[in-house]
This record gives structure tokens, sequence and C-alpha cells, in this order.
């Protein structure tokens, strides 16, 4: 009787990691840091802060990042599973593009972690 209980557990215990092995979270924690020049208005305008020289921690959107990750939605305290999954786009281009008005000029950018 003993060794059927044991035997149905380690079962059970078979399954369950099959099915964490499975499961994913998708995390958006990758940020990027831009140092940049705008040719008509101010850091601010494009979400940076700075002088002459601007800086901007941007999400894949090429938006300022605004909270702690990149979620579309609210994510969990380690920056995954976030409603809608992960901001899109191709970083630093979608960024010049985005404020292509302003004259956006990329000096260097850093993409982390």
């Amino acid at each position: 009787m003993g060794s059927s209980i044991v035997y149905t557990l380690f079962l059970i215990g078979i399954c369950c990691l099959a099915l964490v092995r499975d499961a994913q979270a998708e995390c958006c924690v990758t940020v990027e840091d831009v140092t940049f020049t705008v040719d008509r208005g101010t850091c601010s305008s494009v979400g940076g802060y700075g002088g002459s020289t601007c800086e901007v921690r941007i999400c894949a959107d090429g938006v300022a990042q605004v909270g702690s990750f990149c979620g579309q939605g609210s994510c969990n305290m380690f920056g995954c599973n976030c409603d809608g999954g992960c901001l899109t786009g191709e970083w630093t281009k979608t960024f010049v593009e985005r404020y292509e008005n302003y004259g956006v000029r990329i000096i260097k950018s850093h993409k982390f972690p």
C-alpha cells in the first residue's frame, strides 16, 4: 500500500515538472540608454533631460520608459507576465523616426540587460 502512494506521488511530480518546463513568461526588462542631440526643441520635448547633449532611457517603442519595465500593461515584480506583452519597435531607430520633427541625432546608445 505504501509503495503505491509513493509511486502515485512520483508520477504526479513528473507531470508537474513537465508542465513547469513548458510554462514561459515573457519578461520586459530590456531598456536602452540613449545619448542624443536635438536640432529643434529641447531634450524634454522628446522625453529626455540635459542641456546641449540629452539623455533618455527608452523602451523598444522608442518612447521614454515609464515605470520600472517596458510592458504594455502592468507587470509582476520581476518585469514578467506583463498585461499585453512587451512594447515593440526598433529602439533608437523608432525613437529617431518618432521625433523626426525635432531633428534627433543619436550620439551613442547602450541596450541592457
